[in-house]
């Protein structure tokens, strides 16, 4: 029997009946926190249709590139929700994401609002801080391997 694996966006389930299917169908993300968790697990699994389509038209890029700015995703946590129901247009979530890009730990706390319009939730914006630190090559890998840095992520 093959060992199915949790969703990245830390709920506890798994990605199957967790968030792939909100990637596949936006209308499926009944809440800001559910579209929030969705959004990172696209970011994980570079989704870039169900980013674009999720992102409120007024404030979303033309274009996404992964390959700008490589990172390996090591986790989500949700600090808090305000708003975001089933029955409320607007909602925020506050998170905190970390990742590995350029041989740094960096960690992204954001309060990101949404908007719900004609039954759908959309990201409309975020304010950020990103916070950056040099791992070092023999120090243990952030991922929770158990490896070294520079024989885990480091080598990827």
């Amino acid at each position: 029997m093959i060992k199915e694996s949790l969703c990245p966006c830390g709920s506890g389930s798994a990605y199957s009946s967790c968030c792939l299917a909100v990637l596949n169908d936006h209308s499926l993300a009944t809440t800001a926190e559910m579209l929030m968790r969705s959004r990172y697990t696209a970011f994980v699994r570079h989704h870039a249709q169900h980013i674009k389509s999720s992102w409120h038209k007024t404030t979303r890029p033309k274009t996404l590139n992964f390959d700008d700015h490589p990172v390996v995703w090591l986790g989500l946590q949700i600090r808090n929700c305000q708003g975001g129901l089933a029955g409320d247009s607007k909602g925020n979530v506050d998170f905190t994401c970390s990742y590995l890009e350029n041989e740094q730990l960096c960690k992204l706390q954001e309060i990101s609002e949404f908007s719900k319009e004609n039954g759908l939730w959309y990201y409309l914006r975020g304010k950020c801080i990103v916070t950056k630190e040099k791992i070092a090559r023999n120090a243990a890998c952030p991922c929770g391997s158990g490896q070294k840095f520079k024989r885990c992520c480091l080598s990827k």
